[in-house]
């Protein structure tokens, strides 16, 4: 019998990560829902920088309008909805975009950098940005 060795597609990962997903939603790795939960973060603001692509999850109250409820399995991964947050800055990828992720202990909030490859090339025409309307 040839046997072949079947190859992991995907590979834990020690350090904290943000997932982008096709489907709209933001994932944290084990590592960084750890992160969160030791925190006591339930719900989280997004931080956007538009000129450096940079995006942050800050600690929120869950009455909070701008809040987005986090969903924690314990010691595992978390996830929040995010399509019209995407849809804002005009995210445009074909497969899931995982970037490494740091925890700033003082604003309590946990900081990435996107790829600008795939910012601004998904705006759905007719969607106004906050910016663009005055707000």
């Amino acid at each position: 019998m040839a046997y072949e060795t079947f190859e992991k597609t995907a590979a834990r990962v020690a350090d904290p990560t943000v997932s982008v997903a096709t489907d709209g939603r933001i994932a944290f790795n084990a590592a960084a829902s750890r992160l969160l939960e030791k925190a006591g973060v339930r719900a989280v603001t997004i931080l956007w920088d538009r000129s450096t692509c940079g995006i942050a999850f800050q600690a929120a109250k869950k009455g909070d309008k701008n809040a987005f409820s986090l969903a924690l399995r314990p010691g595992r991964s978390g996830t929040i909805t995010v399509k019209r947050f995407l849809e804002y800055i005009g995210w445009s990828a074909d497969q899931r975009q995982t970037v490494p992720a740091k925890w700033n202990e003082q604003q309590r909030m946990l900081e990435a950098q996107l790829s600008s490859n795939f910012v601004g090339k998904g705006a759905k025409k007719g969607t106004k940005r906050k910016e663009e309307a005055g707000l």
